[in-house]
């Protein structure tokens, strides 16, 4: 992965609309970007989420996307980025979208699809976080659905900032397991990042924070 200016982690909330009757129905309700931009000597991160209330037009969330993934000199990093661009393109106005293009790594930015696998066998995102101890959002497809049902769309965007927030740990755990300089990258952006943690009142981030401390322990 070439060192870029602006990494964005990138994390899709589904919903699973076929769980009560046995069907595998997943839709795309929001997304949670993690932004880190290099200026000189610092890192700058940015954490935004979407979520779509039952009643929001669904093309509102490919509008959104186009913000954070659409920056000249990014990267795009997200755990199988071909499931999430296969998933976004339900969506309505999908074959005109620019943010999609970039996850599928069909366009003039850099997308990192992260994928991990044991004995063989593919890893789910929360298997593979699970696997090295990194936090991410535990999910219960009929609690998430109800509370979508309700709007109550407040856990569902802490669920996927979490996330996206794990997504971005992810990559600094892959930056480091590829070379000596790889591993300084990821050095300089785990300082970063945990003094960014550490200081926003992000609750997603606060979740991360004392993950981080519960491991240090």
């Amino acid at each position: 992965m070439p060192p870029t200016p602006v990494i964005s982690a990138l994390s899709v909330a589904r919903l699973d609309v076929g769980h009560h009757v046995g069907v595998d129905r997943l839709i795309p309700i929001g997304a949670a970007t993690l932004t880190a931009e290099l200026r000189g000597p610092r890192v700058f991160f940015t954490l935004d989420s979407c979520v779509l209330q039952p009643s929001a037009p669904a093309d509102g969330l490919l509008s959104w996307l186009e913000g954070p993934l659409t920056r000249e000199g990014a990267t795009i990093a997200g755990y199988r980025l071909d499931d999430d661009a296969a998933l976004l393109d339900q969506l309505p106005g999908a074959e005109w979208s620019p943010c999609i293009r970039a996850i599928a790594g069909c366009g003039q930015l850099y997308a990192l699809n992260l994928t991990a696998s044991r004995d063989g066998e593919p890893l789910t995102f929360a298997q593979a976080c699970a696997n090295i101890g990194i936090l991410c959002a535990p999910v219960d497809p009929g609690h998430r659905f109800a509370a979508w049902l309700r709007s109550d769309v407040s856990a569902i965007a802490r669920d996927v900032q979490v996330d996206a927030i794990a997504v971005f740990r992810l990559v600094i755990r892959r930056l480091a397991a590829l070379n000596p300089v790889g591993r300084s990258i990821a050095a300089v952006l785990s300082n970063h990042l945990a003094a960014w943690l550490g200081e926003t009142d992000h609750p997603a981030a606060q979740a991360h924070v004392a993950d981080l401390l519960s491991a240090a322990d």
